[in-house]
C-alpha cells in the first residue's frame, strides 16, 4: 500500500508542477483519468497528506458548506 500511495503522491507533485494550483476534484479527475483505482479519493487524500507532511505542497482552504474548496500548490523552494 505504501508504494501505491507514494506513486500517487509522485503523480500529484508532477501534476501540480506542470499545471499549477489545483483543487482536490481537479487532481482526482486528472490523476485517475486513465485508470480505475479502488477507493481513489481515499488514496489521493493519503498521497496529499504524505506531501503535506513532507512540506512539499501548500493547501489553502476557501469557503464553507457546499462552497468549500481545497486548493493545492507546490511550496516554493529557496536555494
Amino acid at each position: 500500500m505504501e508504494a501505491i500511495i507514494g506513486s500517487i503522491a509522485g503523480k500529484v507533485w508532477h501534476y501540480l508542477h506542470e499545471k499549477g494550483p489545483s483543487s482536490f476534484k481537479q487532481l482526482k479527475i486528472n490523476i485517475f483519468k486513465d485508470e480505475d483505482v479502488a477507493m481513489d479519493s481515499e488514496k489521493l487524500g493519503m498521497a496529499i497528506g504524505w506531501l503535506l507532511k513532507e512540506g512539499k505542497i501548500h493547501m489553502v482552504e476557501n469557503g464553507s458548506g457546499k462552497g468549500y474548496r481545497l486548493n493545492l500548490s507546490l511550496k516554493e523552494t529557496t536555494v
